[in-house]
Parts: C-alpha cells; sequence; structure tokens
C-alpha cells in the first residue's frame, strides 16, 4: 500500500473506509502507515491489533457502559462498512450519560477526516452544551 496508494484507497484495500477515497491525499496515507511498519514489533502490533478486532471487546464491557454517567456524544456514519449503524442505537441505549446520538448521512467510518468541519461543530456544540 506504501508503494502503490492507489491500492490502498482500492476496494480491496481501505478505500472502503472512505466516503471519497479518491481524494485522499498521498502524504496522508504514508503518514497513517509509514509509522506502523517503521519496525518488526511495530508491524507484529498492528498484526496481532487487526487479528483480534471484535466487538466482543464492546459487549464484553456492557455492564460497566450501563453505568457510565458521562455526557456522551455517539456520531455514527450511516454508510460505515465496518460498523453497522445499529450500533450506534445499541451504545445510545446503553450509556445512560448519552445526550445526543447523531447520524452523518453517507458518511463511513473515516468521517472526522473527511468530514472535520461538520464533526468539529458537533464536538463543540456537545462540549459547549456540557460545559455549563
Amino acid at each position: 500500500m506504501l508503494t502503490d496508494k492507489n491500492f490502498y484507497r482500492s476496494a480491496q484495500a481501505l478505500g472502503p473506509a472512505y466516503e471519497r477515497p479518491e481524494q485522499l491525499a498521498d502524504e496522508t496515507i504514508e503518514r497513517y502507515l509509514r509509522p506502523l511498519v517503521s519496525s518488526e514489533k511495530r508491524t507484529y502490533d498492528l498484526q496481532r491489533f487487526l487479528g483480534a478486532f471484535d466487538n466482543k471487546h464492546t459487549l464484553a464491557v456492557e455492564a460497566q457502559l450501563r453505568k457510565l454517567q458521562a455526557p456522551t456524544l455517539i456520531a455514527w456514519g450511516t454508510d460505515d462498512v465496518f460498523f453497522d449503524l445499529q450500533w450506534s442505537h445499541w451504545l445510545a441505549e446503553a450509556i445512560p450519560g448519552t445526550r445526543r446520538r447523531i447520524e452523518l448521512k453517507g458518511a463511513r467510518i473515516f468521517f472526522p477526516e473527511e468530514r472535520a468541519a461538520e464533526f468539529n461543530q458537533e464536538l463543540r456544540a456537545h462540549w459547549l452544551a456540557n460545559d455549563k
């Protein structure tokens, strides 16, 4: 993916994580990936992380989530191919501190990057509402 940035953007790699993968700059891909392969240990750690990725970890802390009173904003992309929208509903119901659950229409998992202005506006509103 570092030698062929278009592969990173493709459907066979991380393209589905983006709403507009064709607009992702080569420099951004470098910043994301280069540190992950800078040593054998980092590459191994990445492999372990990806191999362990499972929603069972969220379910394992369900009891603690059900006690979480911290003001919580749940923001979700409606076209996320990795995390179905149903999980945003589950989190909103599980966390008593949930103040708002928002859906970003057409957004995918990297929406904080692709829709930074929209997401930051929501974050600021959440933080300001909870400063009072």
